[in-house]
């Protein structure tokens, strides 16, 4: 992205660069607050990511339906301030109320868009997540099976939500072309023959792969300081 903010820097001014940089900064936050996790003491569902996981959602929904129509704005300002009128358009779905569900079937509907239904299913199950709730499921230490569902659910969520939105941003911002890179790591030796769509792709899968079969590390507990 920011080799796209370099060749044209009113990208950052926009709408929606700054979905684009929520997104991403809810995946950072997932990712650093994952990087020194132990499993056998997570009890509450990954809360960090439950919350992260929703504003993510929300806000690709948003970049979705933005990117279709500017007049999308007005339901943004509904959002945001609920004396401002969204356009009369979008009646028909939102009846004077906003939530990710409706933005979904705005998106599916209205743009005939094409997103996982697992988004709308894992939106709904983080609400419980975006206050502190005291009667949330404690899970125990070796829940182990569920712990890991609902990692894998939330991980797939946000890079779904992160790839894809990049995908948009090169559409909206660079004729739906991947920019060249310049990594140090490039497989293809020539610069005429570099494919930095087809890393990106590579790197997509891996990260997949991660998550559906090297979630998680076993390290001897004596290194454990809770076991010294």
């Amino acid at each position: 992205m920011q080799t796209l903010i370099n060749m044209n820097s009113t990208i950052l001014g926009t709408k929606e660069y700054m979905l684009f940089f929520y997104i991403k900064e809810d995946f950072s936050a997932n990712y650093f607050s994952l990087y020194n996790a132990d499993i056998d003491l997570e009890c509450l569902g990954f809360s960090v990511l439950q919350r992260n996981t929703r504003h993510s959602i929300e806000a690709f929904l948003d970049l979705v339906n933005l990117s279709n129509d500017p007049d999308y704005l007005t339901v943004m300002e509904h959002c945001n301030n609920r004396n401002n009128q969204y356009d009369p358009k979008y009646n028909s779905i939102l009846h004077g109320s906003c939530n990710i569900p409706k933005k979904y079937k705005i998106a599916t509907q209205m743009y005939n868009e094409s997103i996982p239904i697992d988004l709308l299913t894992i939106s709904s199950k983080t609400n419980k997540y975006t206050h502190p709730n005291v009667f949330i499921s404690i899970l125990n230490y070796n829940d182990y099976d569920k712990k890991l569902d609902i990692l894998r659910n939330l991980l797939n969520a946000n890079l779904y939500t992160l790839t894809a939105a990049y995908k948009l941003m090169l559409k909206i911002f660079n004729n739906n072309m991947t920019p060249v890179l310049t990594c140090p790591t490039c497989p293809f030796p020539s610069p005429y023959l570099k494919n930095c769509e087809q890393c990106f792709i590579n790197e997509e899968a891996r990260c997949q792969n991660l998550i559906k079969n090297a979630l998680i590390t076993y390290t001897n507990p004596f290194q454990n300081p809770y076991y010294q």
